[in-house]
């Protein structure tokens, strides 16, 4: 992975993607204006005392060099002082030896010779979103922090500072499909002196090492010193500082032909930050599609939610109105017609493992009822949502969750029936890009599939999957910056679950997904049913329910789970889930703090 996830407040996740606590800061059980306004504390305050770091795990990315060298982890320090940074700059006519590094106190990285570093040389062409005159220099002085320390010449004389981000009307970049919902904080370096030969910089070591250490210390600089200002009174000036919420993408060039536009689309590209899932169900002809196309008409009817739940209140910050706040509530979608028996039954038996035709009368079939689910394919402990300090202690806080192998299976094999159900998602939700999580936003432990197993007497703990306010260090965040969920025109974070068992007796056997506000501390249950399909944005509470006794010791409870994110296609767009068919749609059930919203 691209960066270090520095957690401060969140969450981090087991291989099977599922969210869980840290008891340092439990946070997430807290109404969301209270997870936002501790996250702005913690970015102002101590910061090495609240950072968490988890490994990579394999994930990957565009340049494997930088997946490997960025494994090691940034220590944790009591000291919150600023470092006093000496900005040093090199002309052009400058060679290697203007910015001569003394040995004594600096040595460059490890893992890199000197012997490349002398003929590179560093220049800072542009610049976009960031405050020119407040923030630009200290984002110059980190990134000069960083050559020194490599004995590389940084030149900044000649660098274009855009404080407007890209397709805004003080930029002069122009904006596209992909550009939208961007958060547009960019600061180009092109690369001078590389050997001949050496021009693809995602393959080059050197630079790729010098990406990796001027990304941490540029998130450690922005977290220790976003939100705070001058000591002035000039409240336009502190209201423009640099904001420990939103970092800055480093976009290194071997040519002056890259715009700021080009840098962020080749991120976005890059790391598949915007890959739509494939709508294969389309084309009434198209053969591939033919098993599974629906009539539009019937597809509409069946798309109509059978219930929708708003829940957890809050006035928060509009994104769009800076210095404005408005009413916001989490949502809950439940659909029973969405999924037919069909695909429900090839769905199982892709979760099981088995091949999508397969009968329970074939004489391979695993008894799960009697012995629970088939150890070849599940893992107790492969789901855990409560922190512990013992994870190995086989407590109750664990549940059958998918070994790696079978998360890898669902989520990268070629599996027809999670292709039919992914072109669902796309007719159901129409005016937005539906994409999977992408690794480069939690990193590759968060898988963007999933599927528990749970069985009678499991316990858990509420949490949440995802939220686009407190994102790690990241490519993600570098791109889209941290916002809260449901915001206009920027990505929303979504959970897809659905529940694949052949028979579920929810009034005697239980199970539901339980959801919280955290205001009222109000609950709101889902049943388990064959075939239901809850959509949730997933900054909402919820917890697993596990099943009574009535349902049998080992009757597992099969639900398998995506986390997407639904990507906006116009500007400034309304990101509401019902794509303008709410008047069609059920009256909400309101729950706890939704309940109040302020009359003015």
């Amino acid at each position: 992975f691209r960066r270090h996830q520095h957690l401060s407040c969140a969450f981090v996740s087991d291989i099977s993607g599922s969210s869980i606590n840290l008891p340092l800061l439990a946070v997430m059980s807290k109404p969301k204006f209270e997870r936002q306004h501790i996250f702005d504390m913690v970015a102002m305050h101590a910061l090495g005392l609240l950072l968490f770091t988890i490994a990579s795990c394999g994930a990957f990315s565009p340049s494997y060099k930088i997946a490997s060298a960025r494994t090691r982890l940034l220590q944790p320090t009591l000291t919150i002082s600023p470092p006093q940074f000496k900005l040093h700059i090199a002309t052009r006519d400058q060679d290697a030896s203007a910015l001569s590094v003394d040995d004594d106190n600096h040595e460059p990285h490890s893992l890199l010779d000197r012997s490349p570093l002398q003929t590179i040389r560093l220049e800072v062409s542009a610049s976009s979103g960031i405050q020119c005159e407040s923030d630009l220099p200290r984002v110059l002085e980190t990134v000069a922090s960083v050559c020194e320390d490599y004995g590389i010449p940084l030149d900044v004389s000649s660098i274009k500072c855009d404080a407007g981000s890209p397709g805004s009307p003080s930029s002069s970049q122009s904006s596209s499909e992909m550009m939208l919902g961007v958060l547009g904080r960019v600061l180009l370096i092109r690369v001078h002196g590389l050997p001949s030969g050496e021009s693809n910089l995602d393959e080059n070591e050197v630079v790729a090492q010098l990406k990796i250490d001027m990304s941490e210390r540029m998130d450690a600089m922005l977290m220790m010193h976003g939100n705070v200002g001058d000591g002035s009174d000039d409240s336009d000036h502190n209201e423009a500082s640099l904001n420990s919420n939103q970092p800055i993408l480093l976009a290194f060039q071997s040519d002056n032909t890259t715009t700021i536009q080009d840098a962020i689309e080749k991120e976005i590209s890059d790391y598949g930050l915007r890959d739509g899932v494939e709508d294969v169900c389309s084309v009434e002809e198209d053969e591939s599609s033919s098993a599974c196309f629906v009539h539009p008409m019937r597809f509409e009817i069946n798309c109509y939610p059978s219930s929708v739940i708003e829940i957890d209140g809050a006035m928060i910050d509009s994104v769009e109105s800076p210095g404005q706040t408005h009413f916001d509530t989490s949502s809950i979608l439940v659909f029973d017609k969405l999924l037919d028996k069909d695909l429900r039954k090839r769905l199982l038996n892709v979760v099981k493992g088995y091949p999508e035709d397969h009968s329970e009368e074939e004489d391979d079939h695993w008894n799960d009822i009697e012995n629970g689910p088939d150890p070849s394919r599940w893992v107790r402990g492969g789901l855990t949502d409560v922190a512990s300090d013992d994870v190995d202690d086989g407590g109750g806080g664990s549940c059958w969750g998918l070994a790696d192998d079978a998360i890898m299976d669902i989520c990268y094999n070629e599996h027809p029936a999670i292709s039919e159900f992914e072109s669902k998602l796309t007719n159901l939700f129409p005016n937005f890009v539906v994409s999977r999580l992408p690794e480069a936003v939690l990193g590759g432990c968060i898988s963007p599939l999933t599927a528990n197993a749970p069985t009678h007497g499991d316990t858990f703990d509420y949490h949440i999957d995802a939220d686009p306010l407190q994102v790690p260090p990241s490519p993600w965040a570098d791109i889209y910056g941290r916002y809260p969920n449901r915001s206009k025109g920027k990505p929303r974070f979504v959970s897809c679950l659905l529940y694949l068992n052949d028979e579920w007796d929810a009034e005697e056997w239980g199970g539901p997904t339980r959801f919280l506000d955290p205001p009222t501390q109000e609950v709101y249950d889902v049943m388990p049913k064959p075939g239901r399909c809850v959509i949730m944005d997933q900054d909402v509470s919820h917890t697993v329910v596990a099943p009574n006794e009535e349902a049998g010791r080992s009757r597992p409870r099969y639900s398998l789970v995506w986390k997407l994110i639904l990507h906006p296609t116009e500007e400034g767009q309304d990101m509401d889930l019902a794509c303008g068919r709410k008047g069609l749609w059920p009256d909400p059930l309101v729950v706890g703090s939704a309940n109040e919203m302020p009359l003015f």
